[in-house]
C-alpha cells in the first residue's frame, strides 16, 4: 500500500478535505455527545440519591421527585442519542456525495489507462467511509473526549475510584495497542486478498460464456477458491489473535468492576463512603471505559476505513487530470497530430513514436498495421481519451485533450474495438445515457443502418439490453455502438474495427454510412482489417510494429506502394489480427 505522505508540491488529502467541509455538523454532533455524556450520569446519580437520601429519610416525595427528574433526563438522553445518530448518518451521506462524483470520474479516467483493484474499488470505499461515519461505533468514539467528565465525578466520589479506573484504562489501552500490532498486518493482508478474490470472481462472471464454452468453469472456480481460502486463512489467524486479546480485555473490565465494588465496600467499612457511592462509582467507571471498549470492538471497521481512505486518496491524487480550457465554437473537423509519442504508464513501453499527419475537414482516413502496433492507442489519442506523452493532437487547432469534455462529446463520435454498451434501453445507449431527442435517436440509427434491426427487437428502442448488452448479439451491439457514435451532429467520427462482428448486410449498411458521412463533410477515421471497408477512404496510414509511420498519403498511392498490382487485395499488406494495444 502506498504511503500517504504529503510531498512538496503535492495536493492535500482530498478525502480529508471532503470530511473537513462538514466540520460544523461534526461540531454539532460533538455538542450532542457532550450533553449525552452528562445525561448518561443520570442512572448512577439517581441510585446515589436513592441509597443515601431516600432510604435514609424514607421520603416518598423525594423518591417521586428524583424519579420524575431521572425519567425526563433519560427521555432527553434517548432523543439526543437518536438525533446524533441521524445527524451522523446524514454527515456520512454528505461526505459520500462530495466524494462519489469525483471518485467515479477518477475511476473512469484511471481505468481507461489502468485496471488495478485500487481503481475498481473506489465506489465501495466511499460506501465504507459513509457507513462508518453513520455507525454507532463512530458515535461511541465521539464520546471519548468526555471521559474527563466521568473522571472528575469519580474524583469527587473518591480518589481511589479514579486511580482504579485510570489504571484499568491504561491496561486496556495497552491491550488495544498490542491487539493492533498483532492483528493489523494480517487484517490488511486478508482484506487485500479478499478484494482480489472478489475482482477475480467478477471477471469470471463477465466472461461466463468463455468459461462455459471452453470448459474452464471448474479450473476457474478452483483458482478462485484457493484465493478465497488464502484470505480466510490469514483472516482466521488475525481473528484468533484478536479473540485472545479480546478475552483478556473482557477479563480486565470485569476486574475493574470488582475492584470498584471492593473499594466502595472498603470505604463503607471504614465509614468513608456509602452504599450509593459504591454503586454509582461502579456504573460511572464502566461508562468511562466504554469508549475504549467500543474502539476495541470496532477495530476491524477502523482498519477497513483506513484502507478505504488510503485507496481513495491515492486514486484522487493520481488520477489523470484535465486542464479543460474555455468554451470553443463547434469544430469543422480539421485534425492535426504533431510529433505524438505515447508510452504505457504502467510499463513505460513505447507504443507510438513521432506520429504526425493532418486531415482536412471532411476527409476520411483508413489506418492499418500489424497487431499491437498502436492503432487503437492512436484512436484513443485522437478523441482525447488519453493524453499523449509528448506532442499534441489538435481539433481545429485546439488541443483535443483540454477541450471541455461535455462540449466535445457533441462534436465527436467514437466506437472502441470492444463495443461496451451500458445497462439500459437501446434508446438510452444511442443517446449516450441520456433521454435524448427521439428524432435524433432515430436519425442516428438510420444513418448507421440499424433502424429496422432495432424495430425488430421486442420493444424496439425501449428494449432493455441487459448488463453489458448481453441481450443482444455481437452484430446488433456493434450496430447500436455505431449509431451511438453518429448521435447528434459530430464533425469527427473515429471507428475502431466497426465491421468485426457485422454480417454482409451490416457491412453494406456501414459502407452506405461512410458514403453519407463523406457527403456531409464529416471527418472519418477508421481502423479495419478488411479491404472492402477501406475502398472509399481518401487517405491511408500504415503503422510499423514499433509505432512509427511507415506510409501516409492518398489511398491509391499507399496501395500501389505495398502491392504489385492495383487490384491486389489490401488485406495482404498487413496481418489480419485483432488490435491488442
Amino acid at each position: 500500500m502506498e504511503r500517504l505522505t504529503l510531498r512538496k508540491g503535492e495536493q492535500p488529502d482530498p478525502v480529508r478535505e471532503a470530511v473537513r467541509c462538514e466540520k460544523p455538523l461534526f461540531a454539532s454532533a460533538l455538542g450532542f455527545s457532550a450533553i449525552i455524556s452528562v445525561l448518561a450520569l443520570t442512572t448512577s446519580l439517581y441510585m446515589l440519591q436513592v441509597y443515601d437520601r431516600v432510604l435514609a429519610s424514607r421520603s416518598i416525595d423525594t423518591l417521586l421527585l428524583l424519579t420524575i427528574i431521572a425519567t425526563v433526563a433519560i427521555l432527553v438522553f434517548s432523543a439526543l442519542e437518536s438525533l446524533r445518530l441521524r445527524l451522523l448518518v446524514r454527515i456520512g451521506m454528505r461526505v459520500a456525495e462530495r466524494l462519489s462524483t469525483r471518485v467515479l470520474r477518477a475511476m473512469v479516467a484511471s481505468t481507461s489507462q489502468s485496471s488495478t483493484t485500487t481503481m475498481h474499488s473506489g465506489v465501495r470505499d466511499v460506501e465504507t467511509i459513509r457507513n462508518f461515519i453513520g455507525s454507532n461505533g463512530f458515535a461511541a468514539l465521539l464520546d471519548a473526549p468526555f471521559i474527563v467528565v466521568y473522571l472528575v465525578v469519580l474524583l469527587l466520589l473518591s480518589p481511589v475510584f479514579l486511580f482504579i479506573v485510570l489504571a484499568g484504562g491504561a491496561v486496556l489501552v495497552f491491550l488495544a495497542l498490542a491487539n493492533q500490532r498483532a492483528t493489523n498486518p494480517h487484517l490488511v493482508r486478508s482484506m487485500t486478498l479478499s478484494a482480489r478474490a472478489n475482482e477475480f470472481a467478477e471477471d469470471g462472471l463477465r466472461n461466463s460464456d468463455v468459461l462455459e464454452g471452453m470448459g474452464m468453469s471448474n479450473s476457474f472456480v478452483g483458482r478462485w477458491r484457493r484465493q478465497w481460502l488464502e484470505s480466510l486463512k490469514i483472516g482466521t489467524e488475525a481473528t484468533d489473535r484478536d479473540s485472545r486479546l479480546q478475552a483478556w480485555s473482557r477479563s480486565v473490565r470485569l476486574l475493574i468492576y470488582i475492584f470498584l465494588l471492593g473499594a466502595g465496600a472498603l470505604l463503607i467499612l471504614n465509614f468513608k463512603g456509602t452504599g450509593g457511592i459504591m454503586i454509582a462509582a461502579s456504573i460511572i467507571g464502566g461508562r468511562a471505559l466504554q469508549p475504549i471498549e467500543s474502539f476495541i470492538a470496532s477495530w476491524k471497521s477502523v482498519i477497513a476505513v483506513r484502507l478505504a481512505w488510503e485507496r481513495l486518496s491515492i486514486l484522487l491524487r493520481h488520477a489523470p487530470k484535465r486542464d479543460e480550457g474555455m468554451s470553443l465554437p463547434a469544430p469543422e473537423g480539421k485534425v492535426q497530430l504533431n510529433s505524438v509519442f505515447f508510452a504505457v504508464p504502467s510499463t513505460r513501453k513505447t507504443v507510438l513514436q513521432n506520429v504526425s499527419f493532418e486531415l482536412a475537414p471532411g476527409e476520411s482516413l483508413g489506418i492499418i498495421g500489424a497487431s499491437a502496433c498502436g492503432k487503437s492507442t492512436l484512436l484513443r489519442l485522437m478523441v482525447g481519451a488519453w493524453p499523449p506523452g509528448s506532442g499534441t493532437v489538435r481539433l481545429d487547432g485546439a488541443d483535443i485533450y483540454t477541450w471541455p469534455r461535455e462540449e466535445l462529446s457533441r462534436h465527436i463520435g467514437y466506437l472502441p474495438q470492444d463495443v461496451e454498451l451500458f445497462s439500459g434501453t437501446v434508446r438510452e445507449n444511442i443517446a449516450r445515457m441520456s433521454e435524448g431527442d427521439p428524432q435524433m435517436v432515430v436519425r442516428a440509427a438510420k444513418r448507421a443502418g440499424a433502424h429496422d434491426m432495432i424495430l425488430s427487437l421486442p420493444k424496439g428502442y425501449d428494449t432493455d439490453i441487459g448488463n453489458y448488452g448481453h441481450n443482444l448479439s455481437g452484430g446488433q451491439a456493434q450496430r447500436i455502438g455505431i449509431a451511438r457514435a453518429l448521435y447528434g451532429d459530430p464533425r469527427l467520427i473515429v471507428l475502431d474495427e466497426p465491421n468485426s462482428n457485422l454480417d454482409s448486410f451490416g457491412e453494406e449498411a456501414l459502407l452506405q454510412t461512410m458514403t453519407q458521412l463523406k457527403e456531409e463533410k464529416v471527418t472519418l477515421v477508421i481502423v479495419a482489417h478488411r479491404s472492402t471497408i477501406l475502398q472509399s477512404v481518401d487517405k491511408m496510414l500504415v503503422l510499423r510494429p514499433n509505432g512509427t509511420i511507415e506510409a501516409f498519403g492518398p489511398r491509391e498511392k499507399v496501395v500501389q506502394r505495398f502491392t504489385r498490382g492495383p487490384n491486389r487485395a489490401l488485406t495482404n499488406v498487413v496481418p489480419i489480427a485483432q488490435e491488442g494495444v
